[in-house]
């Protein structure tokens, strides 16, 4: 075992289910609750957004520091879709997502963000264990990469709609396929 005791536990639980990322259900325990596809679209719908509103700031704010961060995280990311490890991809592409709100410079955008983080995770966790997933959203980050570098509003715009997306459509089909007819 982990040997944690119940107190912490507890507490996270409590934190979890604050967050409506898991649910108590009766004499069962906690479970992690499924969310509807109806909720998926609204989170997206808030991301897309947030991600409009990022994209202008971190045109206007980013620095060759943040950049050079952001290239350093597209390798590391690169080495782990290699080698499948999919808990260090997901903490990767997590990252990637991160270093661009910090790059806009917003302290209110990224407390607002904050919230959602974990709904989030658990989206961007779902689309990226998706057959082809990991490697098609780091081809995407490489493309928002150059976009950002050149300072191509339009084009990052295009990718990060096309991201989104994209990342939907993979979540609408493991939807299907771990939830049939529970939606």
């Amino acid at each position: 075992g982990l040997r944690v005791s119940r107190t912490p536990v507890r507490e996270a639980l409590l934190m979890l289910e604050n967050e409506k990322m898991v649910e108590c259900s009766g004499n069962v325990g906690f479970i992690v609750r499924k969310f509807s596809a109806r909720e998926i679209d609204e989170y997206f719908a808030v991301r897309k957004v947030i991600e409009e509103l990022v994209v202008s700031l971190v045109l206007e704010r980013i620095t060759e520091s943040e950049l050079k961060t952001l290239r350093e995280n597209i390798q590391n990311a690169e080495h782990y879709v290699k080698a499948g490890d999919i808990r260090n991809i997901i903490r990767y592409e997590s990252e990637f997502h991160e270093l661009l709100y910090r790059a806009a410079k917003s302290d209110v955008l990224f407390e607002t963000i904050s919230g959602l983080t974990d709904k989030f995770l658990w989206l961007r966790a779902t689309a990226l264990k998706m057959p082809g997933g990991s490697t098609q959203s780091l081809s995407q980050h490489k493309k928002i990469l150059t976009a950002i570098e050149s300072r191509d509003v339009k084009k990052l715009r295009t990718l990060i709609r096309k991201h989104l997306t994209d990342a939907r459509k993979k979540i609408a089909r493991a939807t299907r396929l771990l939830f049939w007819g529970s939606q």
